[in-house]
């Protein structure tokens, strides 16, 4: 089972920043580690190819371009879990509490709350490295 962190914080507060500076120290720690970036902007608008392969019953439908790649339906989190990480961090979704959350309200925190969250990770993860 792996340790999971959710990161929530007002738009431009530093979320991305700090969780990229958390991977880099886990992945130096040998951790493996799958993000899931939660968003409000949608992949699935009505009448596009995603949408109606997901409509069809699809059971998983990914979206694949040059820039990006996205999935639906169905929950992010256990897709991730199936990656079987050691870590999975989620930035984001504010209306479900998955993990242990942290909350951030300012760039300038960024540096401190990464060192938080990898002590917590390295802490719980079964194959703790430190």
């Amino acid at each position: 089972m792996p340790v999971i962190v959710q990161l929530v914080g007002s738009h431009r507060s530093g979320k991305t920043l700090t969780l990229t500076r958390v991977v880099r120290a886990l992945r130096r720690r040998r951790l493996s580690v799958v993000v899931v970036k939660h968003s409000h902007h949608r992949i699935d608008l009505a009448g596009t190819d995603t949408d109606r392969y997901a409509r069809s019953g699809a059971t998983a439908v990914f979206f694949a371009s040059d820039r990006t790649v996205g999935f639906l339906p169905g929950s992010a989190l256990a897709w991730a879990r199936r990656l079987r990480p050691d870590v999975v961090l989620i930035e984001g979704d504010h209306r479900h509490r998955r993990g242990r959350r942290f909350v951030i309200g300012e760039p300038a925190a960024s540096a401190a709350l990464a060192r938080e969250i990898v002590a917590f990770v390295t802490e719980r993860s079964p194959r703790r490295t430190r």
